[in-house]
């Protein structure tokens, strides 16, 4: 009986383990995610996570029922380690100096005076990863498909409250490099169709105060209604 009895749990755990499946598919024509999935129930994210833009991890951690958990940890289009961010203590772990080629411009209500003490609002993920669920909720409408960018730019632009969290998701489209106008082209996005980890951020500051944060970040036409990240 003590025999059986030491072989029951290593049984369980290995039937538990055989409970999920792999799977794969394209996040973008250059991203490719690697997951696990109920065998039950394929809806069910369980077990490890990967991302990879082209053959370079993107983002790595692990799913429990469909939630994040543990610390993840995430990387920029070149492979380097940009962000750690511990899912279960709701913490950011780590994070490298945003990319300066890609320019970002952040809005404040306020004015800064006064010599401000700003902090940004930090998408979990990053720029790259972070922002592809929003990239890809975009359709443009027959009239403005097939934009050239060498004509026309079009922007993201994302409010982000004081407790940071998205309130706001629309589209930019104008001329290149013309100011901004009221004629531009503007397309707003039913923020809901997102995922609740993917309307997070780490709130900005204003000398130590949380507001909140207009987000403008470049993006490009990929063809057809469709755009990309830079």
């Amino acid at each position: 009986m003590k025999y059986l009895f030491l072989l029951f749990p290593f049984l369980c755990s290995y039937c538990f383990a055989q409970q999920t499946v792999e799977r794969d598919r394209k996040l973008s024509p250059q991203v490719t995610e690697k997951y696990n999935v109920l065998k039950s129930d394929y809806t069910v994210l369980q077990g490890q996570y990967s991302a990879y833009f082209k053959k370079k991890l993107l983002a790595a951690g692990k799913y429990e029922n469909n939630k994040r958990t543990g610390t993840w940890t995430f990387f920029d289009k070149q492979g380097a380690p940009c962000q750690r961010f511990n899912y279960d203590a709701n913490s950011l772990l780590f994070e490298t100096q945003p990319d300066t080629s890609i320019r970002v411009i952040y809005m404040v209500d306020d004015s800064l005076k006064n010599n401000p003490r700003f902090t940004r609002p930090i998408r979990i993920g990053g720029l790259y990863y972070g922002f592809l669920p929003y990239a890809n909720l975009v359709r443009l409408p027959a009239m403005y498909q097939g934009l050239s960018n060498e004509e026309s730019s079009a922007t993201i632009e994302i409010l982000v409250s004081p407790y940071g969290r998205l309130a706001e998701f629309k589209l930019r489209v104008r001329p290149y490099k013309a100011p901004y106008s009221d004629n531009d082209a503007i397309f707003n996005f039913n923020i809901n169709l997102l995922d609740t980890d993917d309307k997070v951020f780490v709130p900005a500051t204003l000398n130590k105060e949380p507001i909140s944060v207009r987000m403008i970040i470049p993006c490009r036409f990929r063809g057809g209604d469709r755009i990309e990240l830079l």
